[in-house]
């Protein structure tokens, strides 16, 4: 009796009614699920703009007697109204189907694949195809199925969704809806990973950014050259978060009337990103395109003028970017099994393609900063504080406006000097080469132009720690009186220079010797940038031996009369100190261990909350942690729930 198709599909009714919407939704999509229990889904296309809501059963069926030759037919949306549904398109065109009511008339999107005519089918797939860079594999599944016959109505919207999850269809989007005023973040970062690997390739397992670029980035700007010169060299730009990706891009393909008019476009209307990669490219193929120098300069120059405590900073709506959409990329795993590296390259791009339909547009910079941290903020710093475990040379301080600047400033100097042969003495030479007013040199410092960017943390510093540094800190930690002054020259090469075990454990012992106190500190400032430094070192020399003294040391400041450190720096601290473990079983235990004793501490004010929050955030961008992160949250829990009890 349990077998018979009516008892099933009942059943199935029934389990259905008892699922969480999302859940329910996610079965009646799959088209198997259906036929396998006798299911129709009754779906409703809703046009949002225009409140206008119909069967989507009706609407196909009319759609399709208008492509078998009827010149009009009646439909009839949820409310009872009677709309007209007719075929607009010139003859010898393809299909373009409107609705209309009395005034208002609505455009359907591309119907023809519901045509009974095979040639009408295969033509508007090859155009569709080629006007939004479908890969080739998609658009020959669908050329397969649309070769033998019509879709069906559960088809159609898995069709059009190949479409909708290009770079090329996601921009255009992004724009309708700034144009539109409005925008939600999962419009701005698709929950895709299919439209993240057409935006950045597919993740070939490259250990760093540069075997990246030489293989799946290489290939992916080929694909995009080919495909269209101009508009490919423009969407291969999206990708120059690193100089080893610019490295890549050929612009052999491109005329010189189109290399130009791509300048110039980037001058008048380009995301901040694009610009340096342009530079870069700019830099190296300058002696046979001279065309380009004068536009080079103002794109230099609209870097260098960037004023990012200003409020129109294009920085500051690149960093708020990145911080958004590595932070939603993080909250749905979807590239979670990848390195960093390869989730920030996609995020940085995402962040480009945004920034690039926003610019000249009237978005409030500062309000979209706050808005972006206030949704995506917390979740972004904590997944770059646990991939510090595998790329510990960046932290997500080193994404703030100020840093992603001094880092262009970085990869332009370093293009000039290694294309200085390229470079005629003149307004471009001053500008990049020389150290006059005015120049990059001029207006940069040693340290933060050749800080490791956001795609550089798993990579050793290939810069060897300078003789007379070394002795430097070796004298400064031998010191009797342990300051904070003692830790100085090493924590400010940490980033710089490869620092080694010998150091840290240097370190280490100081801190031992000075029985976990530092003498005349000047203020926090001081202390937490000695401290956030230790940490740092620990990290990038992978000593455990550090941290652990480390860990004892934040203990006491964390109940220092004058300088008591607070739950977030403490927390912070915590975590860079244990990426001083590359093992995650390792890392697991003494992050877990920590922030276990740091939730059965002393507590105050909001400090359960704060640390619950984190603590939660943390533990969804590494699942592995509530092993040892279980009492915690459990003491968090009960602790949070006797301040505000019911």
């Amino acid at each position: 009796m349990t077998n018979s198709p009516y008892v099933r599909s009942a059943l199935a009714q029934a389990a259905l009614e008892l699922m969480p919407p999302l859940i329910r939704k996610t079965f009646l999509e799959e088209s198997g699920f259906r036929q396998r229990y006798g299911l129709r889904a009754d779906i409703v296309i809703s046009f949002g703009d225009f409140g206008v809501s119909i069967q989507r059963s009706d609407l196909f069926d009319a759609v399709r007697k208008i492509l078998s030759g009827a010149s009009v037919k009646e439909v009839t949306d949820t409310d009872g109204r009677k709309w007209k549904l007719k075929n607009i398109g010139v003859e010898g065109e393809l299909p373009s189907l409107a609705l209309s009511r009395g005034k208002q008339r609505l455009i359907l999107p591309n119907c023809a694949a519901l045509s009974p005519d095979k040639s009408t089918r295969l033509r508007s797939l090859d155009e569709a195809a080629s006007d939004v860079n479908l890969p080739s594999s998609a658009r020959d599944v669908w050329r397969n199925v649309l070769a033998e016959r019509a879709l069906e109505d559960d088809e159609v919207d898995t069709f059009h969704s190949e479409f909708r999850d290009t770079p090329i269809e996601k921009a255009r989007s992004i724009r309708s809806e700034i144009v539109g005023g409005q925008s939600s973040i999962s419009s701005l970062v698709p929950p895709s990973r299919r439209y993240f690997e057409r935006l950045v390739g597919a993740y070939d397992g490259s250990a760093s950014i540069r075997d990246y670029a030489a293989g799946s980035g290489r290939t992916l700007f080929d694909q995009l050259s080919t495909w269209r010169p101009y508009d490919g060299f423009l969407f291969c730009l999206f990708l120059s978060s690193h100089s080893s990706m610019t490295a890549e891009i050929n612009i052999d393909q491109l005329g010189s009337e189109d290399l130009v008019r791509a300048f110039d476009f980037l001058d008048k209307h380009g995301d901040r990103t694009s610009q340096l990669g342009a530079i870069e490219v700019g830099l190296r193929i300058l002696p046979s395109r001279p065309e380009i120098e004068l536009v080079l300069i103002r794109l230099i120059e609209q870097i260098r003028d960037d004023d990012v405590d200003g409020q129109a900073s294009d920085f500051k709506l690149l960093s708020a970017l990145f911080l958004l959409v590595d932070g939603e990329l993080s909250r749905t795993r979807l590239l979670s099994a990848e390195p960093p590296f390869y989730r920030r390259l996609a995020a940085l791009s995402q962040a480009a393609l945004i920034h690039r339909q926003l610019v000249n547009s009237a978005v409030d910079i500062d309000q979209f900063r706050e808005w972006a941290f206030s949704n995506r903020g917390e979740q972004y710093y904590l997944q770059s504080l646990a991939d510090m475990r595998l790329e510990p040379r960046w932290n997500p301080d080193l994404a703030a406006a100020s840093q992603m600047k001094a880092d262009f400033f970085g990869r332009i100097m370093i293009a000039a000097k290694n294309h200085e042969q390229n470079i005629k003495d003149g307004e471009l030479s001053d500008l990049v080469l020389a150290t006059k007013s005015g120049s990059l040199h001029s207006l940069s410092d040693f340290f933060h132009p050749y800080l490791p960017g956001p795609l550089e943390g798993a990579e050793e510093s290939q810069n060897i720690l300078p003789t007379e540094i070394a002795e430097t800190i070796e004298t400064q930690l031998g010191a009797e009186e342990v300051r904070p002054s003692s830790f100085i020259a090493l924590v400010n090469s940490a980033l710089i220079f490869r620092v080694g075990a010998d150091q840290a454990e240097l370190a280490a012992r100081a801190l031992k010797l000075g029985s976990y106190r530092l003498a005349n500190v000047e203020d926090r400032s001081q202390l937490l940038s000695v401290l956030n430094g230790l940490a740092t070192v620990a990290a990038v020399a992978r000593n455990p031996a550090l941290a652990d003294e480390l860990r004892i040391l934040v203990r006491r400041y964390r109940r220092d009369a004058q300088y008591a450190l607070s739950i977030k720096e403490a927390m912070r601290i915590c975590l860079v100190a244990a990426a001083s473990r590359a093992d995650l079983n390792d890392w697991r235990e003494f992050a877990g261990d920590w922030l276990t004793e740091m939730a059965f501490s002393d507590l105050e004010g909001d400090d359960g909350e704060v640390l619950h929050s984190r603590l939660q955030c943390l533990c969804h961008a590494v699942p592995e942690l509530w092993v040892s992160c279980g009492r915690a949250d459990a003491a968090l829990m009960a602790y949070n729930a006797s301040r505000h009890p019911a």
